[in-house]
């Protein structure tokens, strides 16, 4: 019989020593728990150029309560990327056509750029398409334990010709939008923009020069 026990209280012993010596995680660690796919791409920190006449962009969202909403999110990030652009590379200028419309307000303008980018973005999404996708299973220690979330990655892509057609149909419905509450400043801020509309805009991914 006590050659049965001592062999029970060694190991009972060897596991106490064991957890007495392991180190809990600081708050805020993180860890993997899961990656699809199995490596982290590329195109996540360097997004491919242009090429076949289509613009690529990144979209995440970190610390997502589910796939589904991290998707969602990441997809929202990316188009709003494509509104910057849109505004940032010489598509079309705000501030000239601002200018061009008589608007001197300076909250006003504010409230009609916003307009802009609301429909842009709307009409964007219709016209992206989800090319690849990446996302990690997260586990985080906090002070009343492990919290689980993902981080999720998409790459978009859209042509150039469909991001054309998607601005010029944006500013349309916001002129449209502007005509119908008899706001004609609005309605000439929307229409300036429309036409400034260019085809030689700078790729987002293009190295600097």
């Amino acid at each position: 019989m006590r050659r049965a026990i001592l062999p029970m209280v060694l190991a009972g012993a060897a596991l106490m020593v064991a957890a007495c010596g392991s180190k809990p995680p600081e708050i805020g660690q993180q860890f993997v728990v899961e990656r699809v796919p199995d490596e982290r791409p590329r195109w996540i920190s360097r997004p491919p150029g242009d090429r076949d006449n289509k613009l690529f962009f990144v979209g995440f969202k970190t610390h997502a309560s589910s796939l589904e909403n991290g998707n969602t999110d990441a997809r929202q990030n990316a188009v709003q990327k494509i509104v910057e652009y849109i505004g940032g590379t010489g598509m079309v200028d705000y501030t000239k056509a601002r200018v061009e419309a008589g608007i001197t307000d300076e909250g006003q303008a504010g409230n009609y750029v916003e307009d802009g980018y609301r429909f842009l973005a709307e009409s964007i999404a219709q016209g992206v398409r989800e090319d690849e996708t990446y996302y990690e299973r997260m586990k985080e220690w906090r002070p009343d334990g492990w919290h689980h979330f993902y981080n999720y990655y998409v790459l978009i892509s859209i042509p150039k010709d469909v991001l054309e057609r998607s601005t010029r149909m944006a500013f349309e419905r916001q002129a449209a939008a502007a005509r119908a509450r008899n706001d004609a400043k609005a309605e000439a801020f929307a229409n300036r923009l429309r036409e400034q509309l260019t085809r030689d805009a700078t790729s987002p991914n293009a190295p600097a020069q």
